[in-house]
């Protein structure tokens, strides 16, 4: 029997070839699309499971309420808090510190000199200090060392095994050799580990004790006290049991209870727990490893996925039914013959079987090739294995089985539900079975998808068109960046870096500070304006910067001037928002007034900045103050001429080399690292628009089987309008009205569900556009333009034919 249906299914299909091949690149398309889809979400949903206690690892998170910005979330812990969790939450089995450190290892030369070797965690690595327990939650697998010893002690490094080769070649020579962090710092290799695989958060590229960073405080900025809360300070902790979060958060939530109370700033703080299985998708807290993508978005991209396959199926049904009326003779005779519902739903799925599984195949291996393109918008690395993993076999299978039944289903009952008296006397009509008004509904949900995803393209084009033009503040092209540590044997150089910068041809003005203004990176703290009594409701943004920061980055002055050279806090600038949060109108007014920044510290206002972005353009404006501090600058901009970029950036990294020869130099232009905060919205929008045209594809492949059926049930009727004089113009004009009338409805459709999501979306930014009607408008157009091309080409090769063969034929 099997055999028999297959060969009755194949003869079926090279039959009808232009339906055949409709079906088969829509389905093919389809499965393409979902398969690439399905390697994003699961290389996603994977991150993390490499650790066996996944389930009970959790990370200390916090909420922060103040009467000015409300509660306000966060995952710094100050350091004595860190101490009381520790004896007070009993539902902990575990507890690690860590601190968080972008530090450089490097490997001393023999005499003395340069270093042989010199590596810091590369972009997106993040090394850790931390504490032997991290390995108790944490468990990893270890090459060489003993993890209840390897961080015990000041001066202790473990390296992964990537490191270890980098430094050694063969990390079996790296235990007990002695590496030296930031140059300062000698560190002896304790222990090698495996590394952890791509989809994972803890992308350390080696780890330190927790001691060291205790016993070189000033060199890494650590310590504070309950008032100080740096994000680098944070908790990680293995519950006994997941049942005991409950328990964990109410123990959690008493610790500070008594040193966070600000009744003056009506500010407090709570402690809570985060799930590691949020980690990697909680945009509210953020992590320092890997890129943060919300389940959101990996629920759009799955639905994108499986709507682009609903559509091929769609074309499938609505082709099959159209087709329906012409297969009824063959299911009146199979029913005259003796052949039952069940065989001829079992034979018709069979052809619709036969067809899935061969675009099954050639959708894998469409996927396969086009797979490389992934990185444009998403971080599944070329090298994620694909078809050598059992997931993705499963998958195809599990696809290959829902769309034969969505595709095939309905169709094959609709076929072997023909009476078979009507059937061989042609009374089979889509009116039998309703077939027409499927169809219809079909392709306006077909359209509705399609032209959805065009107008959420075009949205996210232009609100990155915005972003991209939107006057920051501050000149943002030809500032190349780099940084260096901040050690007192740096600092000490800062001004010789200066000088061999300046004496390159095309450098302009060399500026020294904690970070670019777009970076994302500001301290804060409580403040008191001028002679008032007490602090005020808000905390202010600083940035530390030298008296070269204003000319290098085109900062606007609106009153005052900029501070002159200084190596400690004397003088600040401070910027428009925080004039206005303060309730001053006139700029001039806050000149040499000071600002007590916590308790003691008194600086001197000498100049107010124009408004500059600190944030990305989903923020507003930080009430801000700039200052000197020489020992926190690592950051370095260099304004330099157009002329020959290549020769003057090879040149600034001659000069930093020749300086700071034991630091690795990486420089990147600051434009680039600003594009960086709107990677996510690249990627959304270059999602939406090869999705979008994918399903545009899809449904006008339906259309234009639709339209050769419609023609081809016409003939007569084209033949007979020919002869009484129709123009083509006309006949085109009775073949395609019908489906521009879908197309237009799903429009309709399509625009206020598009609006209600973008403007969703589009609220996530302090600084949008607002979306305007011709959006909608030029999506319709180009929908209907594109379905008319589609259509029109069948009507006109119908107009064209020869009526005398059209009404000749049977």
């Amino acid at each position: 029997m099997f055999q028999n249906n297959l060969k009755i299914a194949l003869r079926t299909l090279r039959k009808s070839k232009i339906y055949t091949g409709i079906n088969l690149l829509g389905l093919t398309v389809g499965i393409a699309a979902m398969l690439l889809i399905y390697r994003m979400v699961n290389y996603e949903y994977g991150f993390n499971k490499n650790f066996p206690n996944y389930e009970k690892i959790v990370r200390v998170v916090q909420i922060e309420k103040t009467s000015e910005e409300g509660e306000v979330d966060g995952y710094c812990t100050p350091l004595p808090a860190m101490d009381v969790m520790e004896e007070t939450v009993s539902q902990f089995e575990a507890m690690a510190r860590i601190n968080e450190t972008w530090s450089m290892l490097t490997l001393p030369s023999l005499d003395g000199g340069a270093p042989q070797k010199k590596f810091g965690p590369d972009e997106g690595e993040t090394a850790l200090f931390t504490e032997s327990s991290f390995f108790k939650i944490f468990q990893l697998d270890w090459l060489a060392g003993k993890p209840d010893e390897a961080l015990n002690e000041p001066g202790a490094v473990v390296l992964t095994k990537r490191m270890a080769e980098k430094f050694f070649d063969n990390w079996e020579m790296a235990p007990g050799q002695t590496l030296m962090l930031e140059n300062i710092v000698p560190v002896t290799v304790r222990g090698v580990v495996a590394d952890l695989p791509l989809n994972c958060d803890f992308n350390f590229p080696y780890l330190l004790s927790y001691e060291t960073v205790k016993s070189n405080q000033d060199l890494f900025f650590f310590g504070g006290g309950w008032g100080s809360c740096s994000t680098n300070n944070q908790v990680y902790a293995l519950l006994k049991d997941p049942s005991l979060w409950d328990a964990a958060n109410a123990a959690l939530a008493k610790v500070g209870e008594v040193e966070y109370k600000d009744d003056q700033l009506g500010q407090s703080r709570i402690h809570k727990l985060q799930a590691l299985s949020d980690l990697h998708f909680d945009d509210r807290y953020g992590h320092s490893g890997s890129h943060i993508i919300s389940r959101n978005r990996l629920q759009v991209l799955s639905g994108i996925g499986i709507l682009i396959l609903i559509l091929a199926c769609f074309n499938f049904i609505n082709l099959a039914t159209a087709q329906a009326s012409l297969r009824a003779k063959e299911v009146g005779v199979r029913k005259t013959l003796g052949s039952g519902r069940g065989s001829l739903v079992g034979q018709f799925m069979s052809e619709t079987g036969v067809l899935v599984g061969i675009a099954l195949i050639l959708g894998a291996n469409l996927a396969s090739i086009l797979s490389p393109l992934l990185k444009n918008i998403s971080d599944v690395p070329d090298e994620v294995p694909f078809f050598t993993d059992p997931m993705v076999w499963g998958f195809l299978l599990l696809t290959g089985v829902l769309v034969t039944l969505l595709a095939g289903l309905y169709p094959s009952l609709t076929l072997a539900g023909f009476q078979p008296v009507k059937a061989l006397k042609s009374k089979v009509t889509d009116r039998t079975f309703g077939g027409a008004s499927l169809r219809k509904s079909l392709v306006v949900l077909q359209f509705v998808i399609a032209q959805g995803l065009i107008i959420g393209a075009l949205i996210t084009i232009l609100q990155l068109d915005f972003i991209q033009n939107k006057e920051l503040g501050f000149a943002k092209d030809l500032v190349y960046t780099f940084s260096f540590s901040a050690d007192s044997m740096t600092v000490a150089r800062q001004e010789a870096l200066r000088s061999e910068l300046l004496q390159i041809p095309n450098v302009q003005t060399v500026s020294f500070s904690s970070d670019q203004p777009l970076s994302g990176n500001t301290w804060s703290s409580n403040f008191r304006y001028g002679s008032r009594p007490e602090d005020e409701r808000f905390e202010i943004s600083m940035k530390m910067c030298d008296h070269h920061y204003q000319e290098t980055y085109g900062l606007e002055m609106i009153a005052g001037e900029w501070y002159p050279p200084s190596d400690t806090m004397a003088k600040t600038v401070v910027n428009e928002t925080l004039l206005r949060k303060l309730g001053i109108n006139d700029p001039q007014e806050a000149i040499g007034e000071n600002l007590r920044l916590g308790r003691r510290r008194v600086l001197q206002i000498v100049g107010v900045v124009k408004d500059f972005h600190t944030h990305s353009l989903r923020e507003a404006h930080d009430p801000l103050m700039m200052t000197s501090r020489k020992n926190f600058y690592w950051e370095t901009g260099v304004k330099i001429r157009p002329a020959d970029l290549a020769a003057t950036t090879a040149s600034i990294q001659k000069a930093y080399d020749k300086v700071l020869p034991e630091q690795i130099f990486s420089g990147r232009f600051l434009d680039e690292r600003i594009a960086e905060h709107y990677q996510d919205e690249v990627r959304l929008s270059d999602t939406c628009k090869g999705f979008g045209l994918l399903a545009i594809l899809i449904s006008c492949l339906g259309l234009f089987g639709l339209a050769a059926h419609a023609a081809q049930q016409r003939v007569k009727e084209i033949g007979i309008r020919k002869v009484l004089g129709a123009t083509t113009a006309g006949i085109v004009s009775l073949l395609s009205k019908d489906f521009l009338k879908l197309v237009l409805l799903g429009l309709l459709v399509a625009t206020p569900l598009a609006y209600f999501f973008m403007q969703d979306w589009l609220a996530d930014f302090a600084y949008r556009i607002d979306m305007e009607w011709w959006v909608f408008a030029v999506t319709g157009v180009m929908a209907i333009l594109v379905a008319f091309l589609t259509v029109g080409f069948q009507s006109i090769k119908a107009a064209w034919a020869d009526p005398v063969e059209s009404l000749r034929s049977e």
